[in-house]
């Protein structure tokens, strides 16, 4: 039998490297923040305290009991390849440690839950002599903080910031600490943007509520929305959603301001591409992934990219959730909407202000099919976002448009390339015909279903015949059974 050996890593060699995974300020404050978010925080405060030469950061989150802030004190508190709650924004159960360690060298965390306060510190000068052990300090040490708190929340300390206060010259480290703090301010407001807009989180920093910054200048009515494209991956168990939009001319700001406010606090080079979103939260912004290069007629195009905590290891999810690469199942897609946004924004940024949104909307009238792979299988579906069928939408009450949906997809199921068996002689290499149970894909197929039957039985169809016209529909052959089940169990 072979013989083990323990080998424990050096803790004070292994947490100095930890220092440097590659955080910047902004990167590892936000870090912070979607610990705060994961714990339903409402408002989040971010103090630069120069007089003390600390960085605190309080929430009004659920807060921790003292077993779990031990727990997640500890570092790799969590399995990376676990499935996390859907909103989790947390992935390896090593950011908040390893950004507060890359700004500096003390860590204390004070939580209140259930009108228990708790307290545990990492004080990286203390490790040679003290070790892998977390620091518990006596309630005077805390009262500053846990004096502020209401019912519940969390106050984040990080201190002894070698990191950030580097220089000898006490007024040059002073403009730089709050330098700091304004590109942190700027950062903030792009990366948690859809949370402050749609879940009304307050963030604010020193006192000043921090707006949110939306990259896709939504409330310009000159701004368009081209059709969304949505894929799942080859295992069904993650949906990626692909949402392009072309930005107005700048003729079409009412001011300057307003025109250089859309450009980003980078400016309009750097802030064209694509946004890669993962639960809201903002990954990676301004690029083309090596698809094509920046060029200034391409300004105005910014695609938006959903993906899920199950998208994880296929975009390459680092650990300060700042970096991410195109999946293979789809670059295609990608790159077929980076076609389409940038060529309209070229045409939109050469029109020398001389366009209406309708007009450059009109050479895409054609735009009618989509091609889509789900799980290994191509499908073609009518474009549901066509300017021509959303007038059409306005017009109608929810029972219409729920009837005119579920009549799309009938024409999309029946349409003759779809019946000849022309989409199966596109796939590469054998599909499943057993369809994965567990999987997102599956999921919104058998609502798709059950939405589709209802309709049919409403509208005077008898189950038998609802069934037939199911049993047919090209994009449904591989749930015979569930849709069997699904029109007996119909009521």
């Amino acid at each position: 039998m072979a013989k083990k050996i323990q080998s424990m890593p050096e803790a004070r060699l292994l947490l100095a490297s930890l220092r440097s995974v590659g955080y910047n300020e902004e990167t590892a404050i936000a870090d912070v923040i979607d610990n705060c978010i994961s714990a339903q925080a409402h408002e989040i405060k971010i103090q630069f305290d120069w007089e003390k030469k600390r960085i605190v950061i309080s929430d009004d989150g659920f807060g921790m009991s003292e077993k779990d802030l031990i727990e997640n004190m500890r570092i790799g508190s969590s399995d990376p390849s676990k499935i996390r709650a859907e909103d989790d924004l947390g992935r390896f159960g090593m950011g908040m440690k390893t950004a507060a360690f890359s700004l500096g060298k003390k860590l204390t965390v004070v939580t209140k839950s259930e009108f228990a306060v708790s307290n545990a510190s990492w004080d990286l000068d203390q490790i040679p002599e003290i070790g892998w052990n977390l620091i518990i300090r006596e309630e005077s040490e805390i009262s500053e903080f846990s004096s502020q708190m209401g019912a519940q929340g969390t106050i984040v300390v990080i201190e002894n910031l070698d990191r950030v206060i580097d220089i000898d010259d006490e007024k040059k480290a002073k403009n730089k600490f709050y330098r700091i703090a304004s590109k942190t301010e700027k950062h903030l407001a792009l990366t948690f943007h859809r949370f402050i807009e749609e879940d009304n989180l307050i963030l604010e920093l020193n006192g000043t509520l921090i707006k949110a910054w939306n990259p896709f200048i939504l409330e310009n009515s000159a701004t368009q929305e081209l059709p969304e494209e949505s894929i799942f991956s080859d295992d069904g168990s993650a949906e990626v959603i692909i949402q392009p939009y072309v930005l107005p001319h700048k003729t079409k700001f009412v001011s300057d301001d307003d025109y250089q406010a859309a450009g980003g606090s980078k400016g309009w080079n750097y802030h064209q591409g694509i946004y890669v979103y993962r639960n809201r939260r903002l990954i990676i912004c301004g690029t083309w992934f090596d698809y094509i290069k920046k060029e200034p007629a391409y300004n105005l195009a910014r695609i938006k990219i959903d993906i899920t905590p199950a998208s994880d290891e296929d975009w390459k999810i680092d650990i300060k959730k700042s970096t991410a690469s195109l999946p293979s199942y789809v670059r295609e897609s990608v790159e077929r909407e980076i076609d389409l946004c940038t060529e309209t924004s070229a045409r939109v940024y050469n029109s020398r202000g001389s366009y209406s949104k309708s007009n450059v909307s009109a050479p895409n009238l054609d735009y009618v099919w989509e091609q889509r792979k789900k799980n290994g299988r191509y499908s073609f579906h009518i474009n549901r976002k066509h300017s021509l069928l959303n007038n059409l939408k306005k017009q109608l009450d929810d029972q219409g448009k729920s009837t005119l949906s579920a009549y799309l997809t009938l024409v999309e199921n029946f349409a003759p390339f779809m019946q000849s068996g022309m989409t199966d002689s596109l796939q590469k290499g054998k599909v499943s015909a057993e369809p994965d149970k567990t999987s997102l894909e599956y999921q919104v197929q058998i609502k798709e279903l059950t939405d589709m039957i209802s309709i049919f039985l409403s509208q005077g169809f008898t189950k038998e015949e609802t069934q037939s016209t199911l049993l047919d529909m090209a994009n449904y052959r591989h749930l015979r059974e569930d849709i069997i089940r699904l029109v007996e169990e119909a009521q």
